[in-house]
């Protein structure tokens, strides 16, 4: 589908269903589709015969996302089965890949950057304490990680798990004295953005301390946006920290990562989401 994006020959559609590679993105789609309606279908059986027995802290039963779309209504109708589909698709899609990546290019950087990486562990054990590798995190103490954020800051910046988004100019206006009419299509170049000098002096240096409150304060608001900004950002941005925050701690409580030499190093591929495609390029070593 990424590829469609830059294809004229596969970008109208008549054109598209006569090649093979259409045949192979609805094969693709059939397993993802297939994936969330059983997962539906599963939901809606134990909403149904009341079977669910997970609660929260106050006893109370906890509502997944799957349970809000099943129950929820517009106009007094329930959503259809295609509109829940969709939604857990785009949950499916966006917190997958964009996540694996950070954590991926968090590893990477922390691996090559061995005093920043002891700060983090040391931040961990004085936070979460010396049972960091096997007690549960509650959201309170990953919000305590203060310094661990600086670090996931500094890797979306330096690698936005979306480098690159489109949006559509919702009424005539004039940037930088270039008019742009209502309706114009334009690209946001989020990985030129954060990679700009005039905003972060020596771009590809690797320095949480960027994003100090200070060091933010003397920036433009809009010269960080890893997660879009405005009505069509990040549905899902405060989960994403979250889940990236908890995977690092554990790694980091668990693990040493050491930098070790980039094999048939190559420029990361055109897709979605940046991945590194290198043979190997962190070392983990344990603790214990």
């Amino acid at each position: 589908m990424f590829k469609r994006m830059f294809s004229l020959a596969r970008d109208y559609k008549w054109v598209f269903r006569l090649q093979k590679a259409s045949r192979r993105q609805n094969v693709l789609m059939k397993v993802v589709h297939d994936f969330a309606q059983l997962l539906q279908n599963e939901r809606e059986r134990l909403l149904t015969n009341q079977e669910l027995e997970e609660t929260d802290v106050d006893g109370k039963r906890r509502m997944t996302l799957l349970d809000l779309l099943l129950n929820v209504t517009i106009d007094g109708k329930p959503l259809s089965d295609t509109d829940i589909r969709e939604e857990v698709d785009t949950f499916m899609f966006a917190g997958h890949d964009t996540t694996t990546s950070c954590i991926s290019f968090a590893c990477y950087h922390l691996s090559r950057n061995p005093a920043i990486q002891q700060k983090v562990y040391e931040e961990i054990q004085e936070i979460v304490g010396p049972d960091a590798a096997r007690i549960e995190l509650t959201n309170s103490t990953l919000q305590d990680l203060r310094y661990l954020d600086l670090v996931i800051k500094e890797t979306l910046r330096i690698n936005p798990s979306v480098p690159i988004f489109g949006r559509r100019s919702a009424g005539d206006m004039t940037i930088d004295g270039v008019p742009v009419p209502k309706g114009m299509e334009f690209v946001i170049l989020i990985y030129a953005l954060h990679n700009d000098p005039e905003f972060y002096p020596e771009p590809e240096r690797f320095d949480p301390e960027r994003f100090s409150e200070e060091a933010q304060a003397a920036r433009p608001p809009y010269s960080y946006i890893p997660f879009s900004v405005g009505a069509r950002n990040c549905i899902g941005q405060r989960y994403a920290m979250l889940e990236i925050k908890t995977v690092l701690v554990k790694v980091l409580a668990n693990y040493r990562l050491l930098p070790c030499e980039d094999k048939n190093r190559s420029l990361p591929q055109s897709t979605i989401t940046p991945q590194i495609f290198y043979d190997s390029f962190v070392k983990i070593v344990n603790r214990r």
